[in-house]
């Protein structure tokens, strides 16, 4: 028997890696910076100090200012997480979003936040009770109503990130074929010269941009989910 890692998991552990090594440097600026904290941040500092403040003031304005220490760290983590890994696939590595499992543990982690913010709202017997309403019959409707938010996140994520990968490869077909076909002549078609005139652009949407959008949809998603169940302030 023998078993076979998924391309996906060297990039995983590589990712989770470098930024368990970027957060321990940053730390240690900040240590560094808040000896004097008066002085123009520079560098990771200002980036850190930026980044922060970003994931803070959106945490205050969808699920209130008293949470934001509460929640804050893992939006935060989670939108780092996020943004590096859908990003990855530019400088070589196999996107770890495009594993479901990936996808799969993000949202599990989500959907037990959710959770826990509706148990510490109604109880746990009103809880349970909610399951029954307004009929005894709907409680197997009810109980798949509880996943949905974990179905639609991990889903989500998953297929755009895929989808976007899957589309740049057959650009890179289409390229190809369009080479061979204005320069087979030259002697040049192994060199997909169509390839990297156009790909850039469309790089920039399905990698950058898209990946940038995904992230925050996940986390505004999350930050909506567990607010509601949490209620106003």
């Amino acid at each position: 028997m023998t078993v076979t890692l998924q391309k996906e998991v060297p990039s995983i552990l590589i990712l989770t890696a470098l930024l368990c090594i970027l957060c321990v440097v940053a730390n240690g600026k900040m240590k560094k910076f808040l000896e004097n904290p008066f002085r123009q941040p520079t560098g990771l500092v200002f980036a850190v100090l930026t980044f922060v403040e970003w994931i803070e003031g959106m945490v205050a304005q969808v699920m209130g200012a008293k949470r934001v220490e509460g929640y804050a760290p893992y939006i935060g983590s989670l939108a780092l997480y996020l943004v590096v890994a859908n990003l990855s696939g530019l400088f070589g590595f196999n996107t770890p979003t495009m594993n479901l499992s990936v996808t799969l543990a993000l949202a599990a982690i989500t959907w037990v936040l959710i959770q826990r913010a509706s148990l510490k709202t109604s109880g746990v017997g009103s809880y349970v009770h909610g399951l029954f309403e307004p009929f005894p019959f709907m409680v197997a409707g009810n109980v798949i109503s509880k996943f949905t938010p974990f179905i639609s996140l991990s889903m989500r994520l998953f297929g755009n990130i895929l989808s976007g990968s899957v589309l740049m490869s057959l650009v890179y077909s289409a390229c190809s074929s369009l080479t061979n076909l204005l320069f087979g002549w030259t002697g040049l078609s192994s060199f997909n010269i169509c390839g990297v005139a156009i790909a850039p652009i469309l790089h920039a949407y399905f990698d950058v941009f898209s990946g940038c959008i995904q992230m925050y949809i996940f986390i505004s998603l999350t930050m909506a989910f567990v607010s509601n169940e949490l209620g106003e302030e």
